[in-house]
């Protein structure tokens, strides 16, 4: 190679995540799970929303993966040997497991109801014998509707759900919306078997009824309060009272395991649980991220990828969350994806979703709205003008029919909030949708429907821009040496994002490398990918770090979750040290310093 190829090409490794200093993922297998079997036994695969996998939990001791998903199936997979799993066992469910976890010798599943207005149930198992092939039942208990996760403390002596209690309607077609809750599973022992009943206590937001209207003018999202619906001539309306809005999403305990901290996602806010008490003792809105100093994509007419400023809003909504400690400080870390709300009455819809569009084809900017780069934008389907706005947030306070601000949903990355108080640490910005248009464009705000399984996975590039972009969902943290990873991934463009945690006071985290394990599948239909078994984990909704010390080959792991393609993968976590050495080639920073020198000086000869 002449120097003055090398110049350009070994510069270009330093940049490239993955290659030099970087943390990175590598692929090591990934299973398949069938989403049913016919009656003759065959497995039945697919792409799309089969309910195959959701979430998962990882038994160190045995090295293996449990799966639960709507499709009513506990799967366990044997990674001993992380590139060749295999499914050791399969048990069927009494109905659709939303959550699973392990502890010690057990492991616990959270079924909901149906309908899944009614309580929902917390099945807890013995561990997986391998020697009887047997998941031992050893525990059925009620908890509140639509158990959406449910977690063990450490000692696995308590066992915490989160109820989310969505609505539904009757077959008479009235609406039916259970409180949110959460439910406190306290067991005699860490002897999960033992004949002594589990006590079990529910946490409700009654106490918080009559303080609504401060928290909502806080920033609590109460959506729905009341509906005015029916013919004009007999009009009703349906009232839902504070505890019916409020729906328990996903939780994380604090460090001391005293209290959990449970989102509320599409009231943008999360809630502190006292274990001993079982009660909520405080709810924190979230508030909003201003745009106007970050950029976004609001288009997908727009002919690409086009991150702009916009003097606009938008609510954080997390979805997946986990708290860790640093420096001697405690934190929590959030995957802000965003919601909306829809309900139906009879036949009347109703959303909390107004488009860029509608704002002004109906004159809702009050008389308080001051950008005229905004009011021109919102007429325009290459500007704001498809773009989803929240209708309860942002009212003018002086006529509280129109917007004095926009509200978008989702802030489109992840965030370090203080657990202390949930004040805002740091956030990411605009770096989910960057980076993903730096290193993967062609699946830029991209996402997977049923109706484009015969065309190109990159068919829906751009696709998402005018709802909640990337959608950040899941959120892992782990040591990978004496470095701290913050592992996110994007649902809708199905990417995972690394970032380093820095060893100072300041929280500011330095992204490492983005992973699309979809790579070089871009040009295939995704029925041709999935069948080829190269379409990666798409909509990633789990992932569990496994330490050097917990993985079958003593190296740092990530288990991931794909919803839409029904998978489990394993994958490494490696730095650039990983990648030299398994080259023969060791690069400390010294190193790396004086070939940049060598490579400067043969291109400055030539």
């Amino acid at each position: 190679m002449s120097s003055s190829v090398f110049l350009p090409v070994y510069l270009a490794m330093l940049a490239v995540p993955g290659v030099l200093g970087a943390v990175s993922l590598r692929h090591v297998s990934s299973v398949y799970l069938p989403y049913g079997f016919a009656g003759d036994g065959t497995p039945q695969f697919g792409m799309g929303d089969h309910g195959a996998v959701e979430q998962i939990t990882y038994d160190p001791k045995n090295h293996l993966i449990y799966t639960v998903g709507e499709a009513t199936i506990l799967n366990v997979i044997d990674i001993r040997y992380p590139s060749a799993p295999r499914i050791v066992f399969r048990q069927y469910l009494p109905g659709g497991a939303t959550d699973i976890d392990s502890c010690g010798n057990y492991i616990a599943v959270a079924i909901h109801a149906e309908p899944h207005t009614r309580p929902g149930t917390v099945l807890v198992f013995d561990m997986f014998d391998p020697v009887t092939n047997n998941l031992r039942l050893i525990h059925t208990l009620q908890v509140g509707p639509l158990p959406d996760m449910l977690k063990f403390t450490k000692d696995c002596r308590k066992l915490v759900t989160c109820n989310e209690g969505e609505p539904a309607n009757t077959e008479a077609g009235d609406i039916v919306d259970p409180e949110g809750s959460a439910t406190i599973i306290e067991f005699s022992s860490g002897d999960l078997a033992d004949k002594a009943e589990p006590t079990v206590r529910t946490a409700t937001f009654h106490n918080f009824e009559q303080h609504a209207y401060r928290y909502q003018a806080k920033g609590l999202r109460w959506l729905f309060p009341e509906v005015t619906h029916g013919p004009e001539n007999h009009t009703r309306v349906t009232r839902f009272s504070l505890s019916q809005s409020l729906e328990p999403e996903y939780l994380a305990f604090s460090h001391n395991e005293t209290k959990a901290y449970v989102v509320l996602q599409e009231n943008n806010a999360i809630a502190v649980l006292d274990l001993a008490t079982a009660s909520f003792e405080e709810i924190y809105p979230l508030g909003s991220k201003y745009w106007g100093t970050a950029s976004l994509d609001t288009s997908d007419e727009d002919g690409g990828i086009n991150l702009r400023e916009w003097p606009i809003y938008s609510m954080f909504q997390p979805d997946g969350m986990k708290t860790f400690t640093h420096r001697g400080r405690h934190y929590i870390l959030t995957a802000n994806e965003g919601d909306n709300k829809k309900i139906q009455i009879g036949e009347e819809k109703f959303s909390d979703i107004v488009k860029g569009r509608d704002v002004m084809k109906d004159s809702l900017l009050g008389a308080d709205f001051s950008s005229g780069r905004v009011r021109r934008a919102l007429g325009d389907e290459t500007e704001l003008g498809c773009i989803h706005f929240s209708t309860f947030d942002g009212r003018d306070r002086w006529d509280n029919s129109k917007f004095s601000a926009l509200h978008a949903f989702g802030a489109r990355g992840f965030s370090v909030w203080d657990a202390e108080d949930v004040s805002l640490v740091w956030d990411s910005g605009d770096d989910a949708e960057r980076m993903i248009a730096n290193y993967h464009p062609d699946i830029f705000n991209s996402y997977y429907k049923e109706s484009v399984l015969d065309k190109e996975v990159q068919n829906n590039f751009d696709k998402n821009s005018c709802k909640k972009g990337p959608e950040t969902e899941a959120v892992s943290i782990g040591s990978v040496g004496d470095q701290t990873v913050l592992f996110v991934a994007n649902e809708r463009s199905s990417t995972i994002m690394l970032y380093t945690l820095p060893d100072t006071d300041i929280i500011s985290p330095v992204f490492q490398s983005i992973y699309w394990p979809g790579e070089g599948t871009g040009a295939m239909t995704w029925r041709e990918a999935y069948d080829a078994r190269t379409v990666g984990d798409v909509d990633p909704e789990d992932l569990r770090f496994v330490s050097s010390e917990d993985s079958p080959n003593g190296r740092p792991l990530l288990l991931v979750t794909g919803t839409v393609s029904g998978t489990v993968s394993v994958y490494e976590v490696y730095d650039n040290t990983d990648v030299t050495a398994s080259a023969g080639l060791v690069l400390p920073g010294v190193l790396t310093t004086y070939l940049t020198a060598v490579a400067l000086a043969l291109y400055t000869v030539q």
